[in-house]
């Protein structure tokens, strides 16, 4: 006999990709996930990747973005100065990117 006592949780609801934390979206990005997290048509995300504001991750076929890559673009600091890519010694400052597409 069920116990009429207890109350049943309601079922856990996901927050859409874009409010959740930065530190709890996945380590790889696809360029959906990226377009629902600044809330653009995908086609923008594909413009920014070909003018090289979002790098890519290399050899793979299906265009996927480095979490830190993208975090690189969200802050416009050269993947560089983060770490992320070549030596510390060669690492470029930290600040807005020279591109004319960069910069809010």
């Amino acid at each position: 006999m069920p116990n009429s006592k207890v109350t049943k949780l309601p079922t856990k609801v996901e927050k859409p990709f874009w409010k959740q934390g930065f530190h709890r979206i996945p380590e790889v990005l696809s360029v959906s996930d990226i377009a629902e997290y600044l809330r653009v048509p995908k086609g923008t995300v594909e413009s920014l990747i070909a003018s090289g504001d979002i790098q890519t991750l290399p050899g793979i076929e299906e265009k996927r973005v480095f979490k830190g890559f993208f975090l690189s673009y969200l802050t416009q600091s050269h993947p560089e100065s983060m770490g992320l890519m070549g030596k510390p010694e060669d690492a470029i400052p930290a600040g807005i990117r020279n591109s004319a597409g960069a910069g809010f």
